[in-house]
């Protein structure tokens, strides 16, 4: 069923834009909640007078969404869970969308379980970024953190714990080679003391003159 969208609608359209949609969605949905109307010939010419005026109330409608999206963004959720393995960090239970849902609404955002996109739920300790589609396709991205109940956190990768022990390995050479300015900057051309030693032994001394004998 052809429609003229009079305002925006998220993956849909813009106003003013003829949509093909299925009739159910159409006389359920978009005609009553007068978000389009059919798409006659006496439609389309009405629409070009208030295609102006519709643009504009949905650009201010879209504006006031990513206010909204700006504020929700700086939201950041905490879930206690009990943890069943601290090495992996896994939980007995998990963070689902309506565990996230419910911590927006005592946040004072009210969401649609629809409009979040988490494809699964989570299931370790561990920092998360999850985004929440508002009106007219606008998005926030929502950041929760999952901690044990005894405050248990997200184990470190044994990768970046083995790349952190050698940068710390590496910290100490410089620190040790900087405090001795000597070994830090040799000179290669200097002998070892050993050999300088026996040097300073096989240096001719001197014969003593008697005066007496020279006059």
């Amino acid at each position: 069923m052809k429609l003229i969208l009079k305002a925006s609608v998220t993956h849909l359209g813009e106003p003013g834009e003829v949509v093909d949609v299925k009739k159910g969605y159409a006389r359920n949905y978009l005609i009553p909640q007068r978000l389009a109307i059919q798409a006659t010939a006496a439609n389309l010419r009405a629409i070009e007078f208030d295609l102006d005026k519709l643009k504009a109330a949905a650009a201010e409608k879209k504006a006031v969404a990513q206010a909204l999206a700006d504020e929700m963004s700086q939201v950041a959720l905490r879930f206690e869970r009990k943890v069943s393995d601290s090495t992996t960090g896994a939980l007995y239970g998990s963070v689902s969308v309506l565990d996230l849902a419910d911590g927006l609404t005592a946040a004072g955002f009210e969401v649609d379980r629809g409009e979040i996109h988490l494809e699964h739920p989570a299931k370790k300790l561990g920092s998360y970024d999850v985004a929440v589609t508002l009106a007219h396709g606008v998005q926030a991205h929502v950041k929760f953190k999952i901690v044990g109940e005894e405050g248990e956190e997200a184990p470190v990768p044994v990768e970046i714990a083995a790349a952190a022990e050698d940068i710390a390995d590496v910290m100490e050479a410089v620190e040790e080679a900087a405090a001795d300015p000597e070994d830090q900057y040799p000179d290669f051309n200097a002998k070892p003391k050993s050999d300088r030693d026996e040097d300073e032994e096989k240096k001719p001394v001197d014969e003593e003159i008697d005066l007496e004998d020279t006059v």
